[in-house]
């Protein structure tokens, strides 16, 4: 018999006081995500996967630092329309 796997669902994240996002990066991971947003230097003792988060939030960082992303009214990190 086969499974059918079921799409992740994503979860709201607070990455500051001032900024939330949704995404479907595991809750162990959130940790790193937020350490890549706000900016500080990576774990050297992260695996793989926390070391992506880092780099997912250092990604959103700068996004939204170039206008690519935006936080609307109610504090949610998003694409910002071109």
């Amino acid at each position: 018999m086969l499974k059918t796997l079921k799409p992740e669902q994503a979860i709201v994240v607070k990455l500051s006081s001032d900024v939330s996002v949704r995404t479907t990066i595991p809750e162990s991971h959130y940790p790193a995500l937020r350490s890549g947003f706000e900016g500080y230097p990576p774990n050297p003792r992260w695996n793989v996967s926390k070391f992506r988060a880092w780099k997912t939030g250092q990604q959103w960082r700068n996004d939204l630092k170039e206008g690519k992303m935006k936080v609307r009214r109610d504090r949610m990190l998003v694409f910002a329309k071109s």
